[in-house]
């Protein structure tokens, strides 16, 4: 039966097995002669992701960095709060030739800054409260999201994560 079951499970084969995560990163492999361990993200053999930050906008230097949020949240009559999120507070991934890529990310430090502004403008949390709050209910919902433990949530997941951490799936985000 046991053999069954490894079967059945695909772990009774001769081929390599690889496990990637969201962000392209090989987690985990079965091969023959492998050290066949879960890798943490701090192991990765590849480069560090580097990116703009929404204050880099408008800066000048060696190049100087201008956020364009997507047309799709650019527009007042599109989602406000998405474009909020991208132009005030996401980072922008660098292509590898140091460009701007369009793909918006939120780290947890980020990300707890636009809680606290969020929870404060619709829920009508502040001070001590506020941190309260923040301090029982924002791990259990960064956690909830950030199921890889890559340390990063994509831009386009905050309205849910927002409404999660609020505890209102009903709450309009405009």
């Amino acid at each position: 039966m046991k053999f069954a079951v490894i079967a059945l499970l695909g772990l009774a084969t001769t081929e390599a097995i690889t496990l990637w995560s969201t962000n392209g990163h090989m987690m985990y492999t079965e091969d023959e002669g492998a050290d066949n361990t879960l890798l943490q993200l701090g192991d990765m053999p590849d480069k560090a992701t580097e990116y703009f930050l929404a204050g880099e906008h408008g800066q000048l230097g060696a190049r100087e960095y201008e956020r364009v949020v997507p047309a799709r949240f650019a527009a007042d009559s599109d989602d406000i709060f998405m474009r909020s999120m991208i132009a005030n507070y996401a980072m922008e991934e660098k292509t590898d030739d140091g460009v701007p890529s369009a793909h918006f990310w939120m780290n947890e430090s980020i990300t707890r800054a636009a809680a606290r502004e969020v929870l404060e403008t619709h829920k009508n949390l502040h001070g001590d409260k506020l941190n309260t709050y923040l301090d029982t209910y924002f791990g259990k919902a960064w956690g909830h999201f950030d199921v890889n433990r890559t340390g990063m949530i994509e831009v386009i997941k905050m309205p849910q994560f927002m409404r999660f951490l609020a505890s209102d799936q009903y709450m309009s985000l405009q």
